[in-house]
């Protein structure tokens, strides 16, 4: 395929739009990767069906050219993490950065993130390589669907089939059952976000139009203004979130434990619509002429498109740290200085590193090797639970360290779950999920240790939680307390007290405070919270509880 101006000009939207996304600039600037993903299924599906027709295809040809392509700035963005890790960041947060490293040298962060991003994950603004989940479902398609047309192709000469008719068909049918599993209810939104069969329609579309395109050589739009306005109209859907800023209708998106209220995502229009019309306007913009479109033939747009890869790969790692240790906050001087910033390193990353590497065996076996290099000191910090260095505030001492260790401090008051014999103490009972389980380790830490007899439950559905009701002297619960199940007041004591747990938050990044250490006021620190509704809730718990001895 001849080069297409246009085309890098397209990715140079779709990435400006990524790192304002990135920034939470534009909450609807995720739809750039969506962008992405069909502009990859347009370039690389024909290609890949004409040398299978050819009988010109070489799968580990293939495969050496696309690792060569990706490898390099995955494992230098990874050594750029690991040592910047080393001195910022918590020994939590460091595992779980040695994890992602591992799993995107062996492109296979989406994997990684499907099974570790839950309510208790690190926010995806503090993840240094968070964002390579997009390289894993590129590089899981690289292996599959060149794999899956080989098959065809042998099949259709079995039959003396024309052997490009079947691909098609192959593409098409696949596009559509990854079209139909995406709107499928079953799914959860985790693994339609990560995993390649609910992406597959979004490359398989993109490949579907450029076979068309190739063969029919027919554009759908003939005149160029209409080009110019379907361009505008994928630009709108790509900002529509903006119109939620302009019209003062923006709300938190930041989820409370315990407030009756959904997170808004901010977008004018349903998230699934709005990829649907980007991914359709994106198909019309590229399978069209687009010479006398100004906007997508913009020589600054389309050099940003050309260096796109590494600006996707750098601008994360750089916001991701400063986040975490400097100011979770954006302001203008940040701003200006993280876009020069961004763009110097990805100018250097490109001109130096893109440009230059060969698709040689030499050069595939070195990055290799360079990755397995990552790996191994990244897998000793997994195993290691990510400590470096003795931390006293936490009790962490560097040897004595083990997997689990961290989980193991906030879980241990899940093996409260019976009284012990009467033996003079109070009976304390503590009920909350996460926020039942931190209190319950607060009273583990404070002088009333000794003193009392403790027991957790996380829900009030626990079986026999009843009989324990009973037995308590003093009761703890995380919740309102016109929530309280019927027996609480049934079967208590008459002279046992009731108490509410309230509402808390984590503050921003503890790495923050941490980066601070070697500072004479390090304890003297304080986090601070942004209220989402954290305040009110207790307001109205603690009003509600008034009535409760």
């Amino acid at each position: 395929m001849e080069y297409r101006q246009d085309i890098d000009s397209l990715k140079g939207i779709a990435i400006i739009a990524v790192v304002l996304f990135h920034l939470g600039l534009l909450e609807s600037g995720y739809l750039g990767v969506d962008i992405f993903f069909v502009i990859n299924g347009f370039l690389l599906v024909p290609s890949v069906c004409k040398a299978i027709d050819d009988s010109a295809f070489s799968f580990f040809n293939f495969m050496e050219k696309r690792i060569v392509r990706l490898l390099p700035l995955i494992v230098l963005a990874s050594v750029t993490s690991l040592i910047l890790g080393y001195f910022l960041m918590l020994p939590d947060d460091y595992e779980n950065l040695a994890q992602t490293v591992i799993a995107s040298n062996m492109f296979s962060e989406n994997i990684l993130s499907l099974i570790t991003t839950n309510y208790w994950d690190v926010q995806t603004g503090y993840k240094p390589l968070m964002h390579l989940w997009y390289v894993g479902i590129l590089f899981e398609f690289y292996i599959i669907l060149p794999l899956i047309l080989m098959l065809v192709s042998k099949i259709a000469a079995s039959f003396k089939q024309n052997k490009m008719q079947y691909m098609t068909n192959t593409i098409l049918l696949l596009t559509i059952i990854s079209f139909v599993l995406y709107l499928a209810p079953f799914a959860s939104s985790s693994g339609k976000f990560y995993m390649l069969p609910f992406r597959f329609f979004e490359l398989g579309i993109g490949g579907v139009i450029a076979l068309i395109y190739q063969q029919k050589r027919k554009y759908i739009l003939q005149n160029p203004a209409s080009h110019l306005l379907v361009t505008i109209l994928l630009v709108s859907i790509i900002c529509c979130s903006l119109i939620t800023h302009a019209f003062g209708n923006y709300q938190s998106t930041t989820l409370v434990i315990g407030m009756n209220k959904s997170v808004a995502n901010n977008m004018p229009i349903p998230g699934s619509m709005a990829l649907l019309l980007a991914i359709v306007l994106t198909s019309v913009v590229i399978i069209n002429n687009n010479k006398g479109n100004f906007l997508l033939q913009s020589k600054f747009l389309s050099w940003i498109g050309r260096m796109s890869y590494s600006i996707f790969i750098w601008h994360q790692v750089l916001l991701a740290f400063y986040r975490y240790s400097i100011n979770n906050k954006l302001t203008l001087p940040f701003t200006l200085g993280f876009i020069a910033t961004t763009m110097t390193i990805s100018i250097l990353s490109y001109y130096l590193i893109e440009k230059q590497i060969k698709v040689l065996n030499s050069i595939f076996f070195v990055w290799c090797v360079a990755a397995v290099l990552t790996i191994l000191p990244a897998g000793y910090l997994y195993l290691h639970a990510g400590v470096v260095r003795d931390i006293p505030e936490l009790d962490v001492v560097k040897g004595l360290e083990h997997r689990g260790q961290f989980a193991e401090y906030c879980d241990r008051v899940y093996q409260y779950k019976n009284y012990p014999k009467e033996n003079g103490k109070p009976n304390v009972l503590v009920v909350g999920v996460s926020f039942g389980r931190d209190f319950a380790n607060i009273l583990l830490e404070s002088d009333y240790c000794d003193s009392i007899n403790l027991v957790y439950g996380y829900t009030w559905d626990e079986k026999d939680l009843d009989k324990k009701v009973s037995q308590s002297d003093y009761i703890f619960s995380f919740s309102s307390p016109d929530v309280l199940p019927s027996f609480v007041s049934e079967k208590k004591k008459p002279n046992c007290k009731i108490m509410g747990i309230g509402t808390k938050n984590y503050g921003s990044c503890n790495g923050i405070i941490y980066k601070n250490r070697s500072s004479v006021d390090y304890f003297k620190q304080v986090a601070e919270i942004e209220d989402y509704g954290y305040i009110l809730l207790n307001q109205q718990w603690k009003k509600a509880w008034g009535g409760i001895i």
